[in-house]
């Protein structure tokens, strides 16, 4: 099986766990709104890694579906905040929920999907610190991003740990809790799932320079034109090239003249792969450490 058959499967598991959670939203409107966020799926990462976390210390993932559906929530619920921050009208090719309902209604559906995400965590009480904390970074990932906070390479990475590295260190938390790992494999796969987390963001910075819009289903050149901290338009900055120089170019221009800044940012999320895969190495050989390798090679080189 390879990872994306991996990631499918897993989909469709953590997906049987969702249908029983929308039947009691008033009004329709918000029921509509809740159902089109979690309906409008991507690959299902965080929640494969929830999966593989615990199969790791010897769960299941059958057993662990319901914290993993937790954790997606959390992830429906920040994207559908990032579109009404980045007034972003289109996500993963189709309309944003504030573009569909406008932005109070997107906002109140951030909401839901936070209550519904804790009201499943419940289950198990030891997952609530872990949600909360993932939640509570990346909120203060969006404020930094706000005022500007990322100037350098060192501040950046703080950045990327709030802003996504949280919710994959909560990923693997909250796997490793209901999978039965004891203490040193539950941090280990925190910090796992924390730099796998950075380097899904050093990645998602590079597609942002060198993708077109019909291949990721959003905007490109975003962090460029709103002026968001990319590890990529840093390196460029603070190697002598101007926002202004790089807000003339089309992306073919743009890909050429930062090539330089690509090619660190590539080695950067290298660099937290290897972190992260240090992380693994205590615990035992099996079908899922395999995978989770297997997870964040695919998070490195993804094209999407």
């Amino acid at each position: 099986m390879d990872i994306e058959q991996l990631l499918e499967q897993r989909a469709r598991l953590v997906d049987s766990e969702m249908p029983n959670l929308l039947s009691d939203i008033k009004p329709p409107e918000l029921a509509a709104a809740v159902t089109y966020a979690i309906l409008s799926k991507g690959k299902r990462i965080r929640p494969a890694l929830v999966t593989l976390a615990s199969e790791a210390v010897g769960g299941t993932a059958e057993k662990a579906c319901f914290a993993a559906a937790s954790i997606e929530l959390i992830h429906s619920s920040s994207l559908v905040l990032d579109d009404v921050i980045d007034k972003s009208e289109k996500r993963r090719g189709k309309s944003t929920v504030h573009a569909l309902w406008g932005n109070d209604m997107a906002l109140l559906t951030v909401q839901i999907l936070a209550a519904l995400s804790l009201r499943i965590a419940a289950r198990d009480p030891r997952l609530i610190h872990a949600i909360a904390d993932s939640l509570f970074y990346m909120g203060e990932g969006e404020a930094m991003e706000l005022v500007d906070f990322a100037k350098d390479k060192k501040s950046y990475l703080d950045l990327a740990f709030r802003k996504t590295g949280s919710l994959f260190s909560s990923a693997a938390e909250v796997g490793a809790l209901v999978g039965g790992g004891d203490k040193t494999q539950i941090n280990d796969l925190k910090e796992f799932g924390n730099h796998i987390g950075i380097a899904f963001q050093i990645r998602d910075d590079i597609l942002d320079c060198i993708s077109k819009e019909e291949d990721i289903g959003k905007p490109v050149k975003k962090d460029l034109f709103m002026g968001r901290p990319s590890i990529v338009l840093l390196d460029a900055i603070n190697s002598g090239i101007s926002i202004d120089r790089m807000m003339k170019c089309n992306n073919g221009e743009l890909m050429h003249l930062v090539s330089d800044s690509i090619e660190n940012a590539k080695r950067s999320a290298n660099e937290e792969f290897e972190i992260a895969n240090s992380k693994l190495d205590n615990l035992d050989d099996s079908f899922a450490k395999t995978k989770l390798n297997e997870l964040g090679k695919y998070i490195i080189n993804r094209s999407k």
